[in-house]
């Protein structure tokens, strides 16, 4: 954003819509309006409309247009309502290139701008609460307040705000009906790199540093409070979570609701709270999101990426909405995932899957670092599933628990100096150092093993794709493969520092290898250079193999990196797309698969060890029998396979009723 506000500061301030007034009254309003990107006649009934044409401008290459827009402007007693369009063919969305439009809408307090004076900014997939803080710079408010959304259809924009009037928030606009607001309203066309085929224009000039060319926008005095309901989220997407009825899905509870900014329209998001048991069997609460596309409210069954171990913010599930996935993410963590194990993951899949709009037959996880590490243990308890997508996950916890805590004096700054010679490894093994209290420090034992992907590698079934990088420091390739390892320089790094496996533990759980146990028919290796130039590639699918497995060749590890060396993106879009529409293969059900979830099924620990896992049994029953159903559902080879593999097991696993085994094996 820094970037943007001082290039845009750098267009001259002829880029002004002159049809414009310069005093823009407000009309009274009694009805807020849905802030959803939509902007509904009726809604806007209320509001002052002006239509014009907003002057745009773009310095390379030079150049001058202008666009017919309207604008909308009411406010009550607690709230100013803005409603923007403007004609764009095209929707730029994109980090990576950088390629976004936005909007943005500045106020100023006094004669002059000055830090902390209010600026909210919509992006497609994105509402910001900022502040000015110096010419070219801004920074996000300490407490988000206000309302955006944006839509797009047939070549038109349509943006919406619901400002606080006065949030009690120094960094907001702190006003009240009456008053006059010095303001303006910036839109900027596909802002890029060097401002290559940018076009900005603004109600009263591009120029966000200074307000003195701005206009005023005077606020309505006799108006009253409407309720706020535009602050909320939508009435339906609270409803719909509050009525599930059937378990799992019924544990979730709602917590608050609001609109995403999305293309083409906004997506419903629910904040939920929902018990599960911890790794000692007690109830802990925690919380996630769900996300609602309008498509659920006519009842579309839509397929589900299912964000695992970390929380996936409203820009990242925004891409994924945008790609016909809903999407379901823990959210507002108390430990990272590898310290608070499965469980709140397992028991939130459950209820995710169990939604009545989730297409179960097309289920994806992912997640990166210990979010992948998640996606696999997920990707092993559960079925079936349409892919899983770990970048970067740990294999072996207990090696990577040695690598972290075993070293912990050598990773820390030497006597005299203040910086560790390894910065990013000695803050992420600090940060994870509670994991003992939950594992113990036996970190080559069994428990540490069965809490480690590479000990359930014969269940994890479905299509996996996954990366690593030959330079990660926080996940040594040394667990994945020791034919991909590249020699670092013992010289750079602190005396005695190891990556070896063989000098870390001292048992075979220790020193097992993802390669060690992976069969070679089940995975291709694709190797991809990645230098500081590199540009972003699709990561590789295998047409035959069950994993996809990419080696990003950045080079041997050196002391600073995390885990990538060079910040080249690699996109998943084929992998992902095919997840969305693959028929389930019949091999994802095999002997030993159908024996972990008839155990899950009687109440027997999928994952042996001290500590427990397994979600309350009606949870459990429901999310196997529904797994398998879909399963059997997919064709007559799948049905026919569940009822060889069912009939082979000891009658003490065949835990089913028999009219359900029947009916899963088509009978």
């Amino acid at each position: 954003m820094y970037r943007l506000l001082f290039l845009v500061a750098l267009l001259p301030a002829i880029a002004r819509a002159e049809t414009l007034p310069k005093t823009i009254p407000s009309a009274p309003c009694v009805t807020p309006p849905a802030v959803d990107g939509v902007i509904d006649a009726d809604e806007w009934k209320e509001a002052k409309h002006f239509q014009f044409d907003l002057a745009m401008q773009s310095v390379n290459p030079p150049g001058k247009s202008t666009r017919p827009c309207e604008l909308w402007v009411m406010n009550s007693a607690n709230a100013l309502y803005v409603a923007f369009k403007v004609p764009d063919e095209t929707v730029n969305a994109s980090l990576n290139p950088l390629d976004y439009d936005l909007a943005i809408l500045a106020f100023c307090r006094g004669k002059q701008l000055r830090a902390g004076d209010d600026r909210k900014v919509i992006a497609p997939g994105l509402y910001a609460d900022k502040h000015f803080v110096g010419p070219g710079k801004d920074a996000d408010d300490k407490q988000k307040d206000g309302r955006g959304a944006v839509g797009h259809d047939q070549g038109v924009y349509s943006f919406e705000w619901a400002v606080p009037l006065d949030s009690k928030d120094d960094e907001d606009l702190r006003a009240k009906p009456g008053d006059k607001v010095t303001f303006n309203l910036a839109f900027t066309d596909g802002f890029r790199a060097e401002l290559k085929g940018t076009q900005v224009g603004g109600l009263f000039g591009a120029d966000l540093d200074h307000a003195d060319h701005w206009g005023t926008l005077e606020l309505a005095k006799d108006v009253q409070d409407d309720g706020g309901a535009a602050f909320k989220g939508p009435a339906w997407a609270v409803k719909y979570i509050k009525e599930l009825k059937a378990a799992p899905a019924n544990r979730l509870r709602v917590a608050d609701s609001a609109w995403v900014p999305g293309i083409p329209r906004p997506v419903a998001k629910v904040n939920v709270t929902f018990t599960h048991r911890d790794p000692h069997g007690k109830d802990k609460e925690d919380k996630a999101a769900v996300y609602l596309p309008n498509a659920v409210r006519d009842g579309a069954k839509l397929p589900l990426f299912f964000a695992a171990g970390y929380e996936m913010d409203d820009n990242g599930a925004s891409a994924l909405l945008r790609r016909g996935f809903a999407v379901v993410t823990p959210r507002a963590l108390e430990a990272n995932p590898l310290i608070r194990t499965a469980s709140p993951d397992v028991a939130l899949l459950h209820m995710a899957r169990a939604l009545p709009f989730v297409d179960d037959a097309h289920v994806v996880i992912g997640g990166g670092s210990a979010g992948g590490y998640m996606t696999l243990m997920l990707a092993a308890e559960t079925f079936p599933l349409a892919a899983a997508a770990p970048d970067v996950p740990p294999v072996n916890w207990g090696y990577n628990a040695a690598y972290f805590f075993k070293q912990k004096s050598i990773l820390a700054p030497a006597a005299g100096e203040t910086v560790s010679k390894v910065p990013v490894l000695n803050a992420v093994g600090s940060m994870l150092g509670p994991a003992t209290s939950v594992y113990g420090d036996d970190f080559g034992d069994a428990t540490w093993f069965a809490h480690s992907p590479v000990a359930h590698v014969p269940t994890i079934t479905c299509p996996v794709q996954v990366d690593w990088t030959t330079a990660d420091m926080l996940v040594p390739m040394d667990q994945v493969s020791a034919k991909y390892v590249q020699p670092f320089d013992a010289k750079a790094f602190p005396k005695g520092f190891t990556m070896d496996p063989l000098k870390l533990t001292d048992t075979k759980y220790g020193h097992t290898r993802l390669f060690d146990v992976l069969p070679e028919s089940d995975y291709e290796v694709f190797v991809l250079k990645v230098r500081k130039d590199s540009k972003p590639e699709e990561l590789p699918v295998s047409v035959t193999k069950r994993w996809s497995i990419t080696i990003l060749d950045e080079g041997p590890p050196e002391p600073q990196v995390g885990h990538t060396k060079y910040p080249v993106p690699h996109p998943r879009t084929k992998f992902l797309d095919a997840a969305k529409t693959a028929k389930i293969a019949a091999d994802q059900l095999t002997p030993t698969k159908l024996e972990r979830l008839m155990d899950r099924y009687a109440g027997r620990e999928w994952l042996p060890s001290p500590l427990k896992h397994l979600d309350d049994p009606a949870s459990e029953q429901a999310d196997v029998l529904r797994g398998l159903r879909t399963y059997a559902s997919a064709g007559p080879e799948n049905a026919k396979t569940f009822a060889e593999l069912y009939a082979k097991l000891p009658k003490e696993r065949q835990v089913l009723d028999p009219a359900v085994a029947a009916e899963l094996g088509g009978r």
